[in-house]
């Protein structure tokens, strides 16, 4: 008998399937409960109605259900959260681990993006630095830059470590910085490879971005050379400051195919941030002197800055690479009025949530404690190094096959 139930059963199901010519009614129809015209591609009754027809398959397609904000019960909790991350940060490393054991592995890109991968995870760890050491010992035992550069799968993995490795050296002390020789020995071939990347580093101009970079050898070289050489330097650092001063965002805005308000806009706070980086942390090492003409230019490009900054903080496609630009605004504030530096913390806690990550926290505490601390230099701001960037993965669509 129940083997009799059984049989009637599934002619029953079978039967609900097809409407009264035999044929299948499909799933929207069959959910609504409503007879199916079944036909091909999708029945009529579901296009009237403004439907897309999942169709007649065997197998009942996913649904996806609206909930209202507010009404979510089971949520995930942050301890749950932070659990599943270290989860999954523990099986990259393991992976990592595994690469670096077999001989012919340990070098290949795969490796270098999983610890560049690491790398932007652990930005606001005090551990990044062996990151960046371990990417470029893999780089150099694969013939060093020239030749990895020639890589096309490997351009956009050396473009996030160029970056971060440059821009990390912009928040750390002078006696700290990593690699500044080889970064200026890159500048012969770094801006002619990504001469046709639209924006390379993280929308910094890259006249700009290289200006960065001689800053940053220029803080290397002043705590290693005595106070015979302190006239060329201030020469090289008044140099590199009239450079930054000369830069034209509208110059720049016209070399890009869209969007030219966006680039002026751009323009102008790495302009701002790229000045103010200049001055002050060359007057913390006594390379530029502490003179009432630089302290009004710095002023100036604080005022100048915030506007910028509020306007570019708006935007949507924007926010997101401005947290260097806050630090540096942020390092300046300590010179300014409560309300400026109300607005770079205000900002960095919303970038935290809109970006998705810990480093505009991590900016904004360390700020904090400088801004405590009654000290105005900028080494005195980064008693060790910091990384503060909003990019937060690695673009790897050159190393999956499936991709090209």
């Amino acid at each position: 008998m129940d083997s009799r139930r059984k049989f009637s059963l599934q002619s029953f199901h079978h039967a609900a399937l097809r409407n009264v010519k035999g044929m299948r009614h499909c799933w929207e129809c069959r959910r609504r409960c409503l007879v199916c015209d079944s036909e091909v591609p999708g029945c009529k009754r579901c296009h009237a109605s403004g439907i897309h027809c999942p169709g007649y398959g065997d197998r009942k397609p996913t649904r996806l259900k609206w909930i209202t904000p507010g009404r979510i019960r089971n949520t995930i909790t942050p301890k749950a959260l932070v659990a599943k991350f270290y989860f999954y940060w523990g099986l990259a490393v393991r992976s990592l681990n595994e690469y670096l054991t077999i001989e012919d592995g340990r070098a290949g890109d795969t490796v270098i993006a999983g610890i560049l991968t690491l790398l932007l995870t652990d930005g606001t760890s005090l551990n990044w630095r062996c990151h960046v050491d371990a990417i470029y010992k893999l780089i150099m035992s694969r013939g060093g830059f020239y030749a990895v550069a020639e890589s096309t799968s490997m351009k956009p993995l050396l473009l996030c470590f160029w970056f971060v490795s440059v821009i990390g050296n912009t928040t750390c002390p002078a006696s700290d910085l990593f690699m500044t020789t080889l970064q200026l020995e890159a500048l012969k071939f770094v801006p002619e490879q990504y001469s046709t990347v639209a924006s390379p580093f993280q929308l910094c101009p890259v006249p700009l971005f290289i200006e960065i970079i001689k800053i940053n050898h220029l803080r290397m070289r002043a705590t290693q050379l005595n106070a015979i050489d302190a006239e060329a330097l201030q020469k090289e650092g008044y140099e590199i400051l009239e450079r930054i001063n000369c830069f034209s965002p509208h110059k720049l805005a016209e070399s890009k195919r869209s969007s030219p308000g966006d680039w002026v806009l751009v323009g102008q706070v790495y302009q701002a941030a790229v000045a103010l980086y200049c001055i002050l942390s060359l007057q913390s090492l006594s390379i530029l002197p502490e003179i009432p003409a630089l302290r009004i230019q710095c002023a100036t490009h604080g005022k100048v800055m915030e506007t910028f900054l509020r306007e570019a903080l708006a935007s949507k496609k924007l926010k997101r690479f401005m947290i260097w630009p806050l630090v540096v605004l942020g390092v300046e504030a300590v010179h300014g009025d409560a309300p400026i530096r109300d607005f770079v913390a205000k900002e960095l806690t919303e970038l935290s949530q809109d970006v998705g990550t810990y480093v505009p926290l991590t900016a904004k505490r360390v700020l904090e404690f400088f801004w405590a601390a009654g000290e105005t230099r900028w080494d005195a701001c980064f008693g060790r190094p910091y990384v503060f960037t909003g990019q937060i993965a690695v673009d790897t669509s050159g190393l999956m096959p499936f991709y090209k």
